[in-house]
């Protein structure tokens, strides 16, 4: 990306995210709303790659239902914005008003110690609030990280985790850095929703083959650490419901490259139910089909 336009987007994002910080969220959330709906209506970005999406995973709803999901989608998609400039300032009351993690008690709190936790999870909702509102809480939680285009707009989203005393994890360095984390017993999360390419194992997602993230897998074959799904939709009162569910996998064949799929297939299926009770809480912008499976 040109640098001069990296600055551009980085000091827009810098300003507007300053001033949504010291607003009230109802406020902050109002403006995002606008930003959302200007994003979709006028410059319709990535419009037709979601409406695309949008047509293969809900094939039974008409050409309206789907644009209002896409302006739905640009809409939450701000407010995470908004939210996530907010992170330096979430504390404990905080979370008890707008992040219900009362799910944990059931799952998390009753897993056996000393291993760690891998929590997977993907784009909706809004999954950062899920870390601020466990190191909140008091747990020690890490994310495995993606680089950006941008790599200033990568440094703010970055300062905005490590304020919230989150470990960040970059990819490249995500087999070290993991398996560091659980050997400390930490909460690692993974998102496993984007296009993996080559390196992905092809597991169905809204019934079609999509190459999928293997370190999940790999790091639970491998060390034998606790799986937790998590998701964070926003309900109608504006109140993030976290949901943490144990997953066990006991048809596990002792065949790594078969088990790998199973793994993820499960996460898949898993996700994509909570994709369709929210889906204009989903990434519909991404292209999540991009690679295609080499017939052999």
């Amino acid at each position: 990306m040109n640098p001069i336009r990296q600055k551009i987007e980085y000091a827009a994002l810098a300003i507007y995210a300053w001033k949504m910080r010291w607003l009230p969220l109802r406020v902050s959330r109002w403006f995002a709303n606008l930003l959302g709906l200007f994003v979709a209506k006028v410059l319709k970005i990535r419009r037709e790659v979601a409406l695309d999406n949008l047509k293969h995973a809900f094939p039974e709803k008409s050409d309206r239902e789907r644009q209002q999901i896409y302006v739905r989608c640009w809409q939450h998609f701000m407010r995470v914005g908004v939210e996530m400039a907010r992170m330096p300032r979430i504390g404990r009351k905080f979370v008890d008003r707008w992040i219900d993690l009362s799910s944990r008690e059931s799952v998390l709190d009753n897993l056996d110690k000393g291993k760690g936790v891998l929590v997977v999870s993907g784009h909706i909702g809004n999954w950062e609030w899920i870390g601020s509102g466990m190191t909140t809480l008091g747990w020690d939680v890490t994310f495995v990280v993606t680089t950006q285009s941008n790599k200033l707009v990568e440094q703010w989203m970055d300062l905005m985790r490590e304020s919230a005393k989150i470990e960040i994890v970059h990819k490249k360095d995500a087999v070290r850095g993991v398996l560091s984390s659980l050997k400390r017993n930490r909460s690692v999360a993974i998102m496993c929703d984007q296009d993996a390419g080559d390196a992905g194992v092809f597991v169905p997602f809204f019934n079609k083959e999509a190459s999928t993230p293997r370190g999940p897998a790999l790091f639970h074959l491998k060390t034998g650490t606790p799986v937790v799904f998590g998701a964070a939709p926003c309900d109608e009162s504006g109140v993030y419901r976290i949901v943490f569910e144990r997953m066990e996998f006991p048809e596990l064949t002792g065949n790594r490259d078969q088990d790998i799929e199973i793994i993820m297939r499960r996460i898949s299926e898993r996700l994509e139910q909570e994709i369709r009770k929210y889906p204009e809480q989903w990434l519909w912008m991404h292209r999540r089909w991009k690679s295609e499976k080499v017939r052999k």
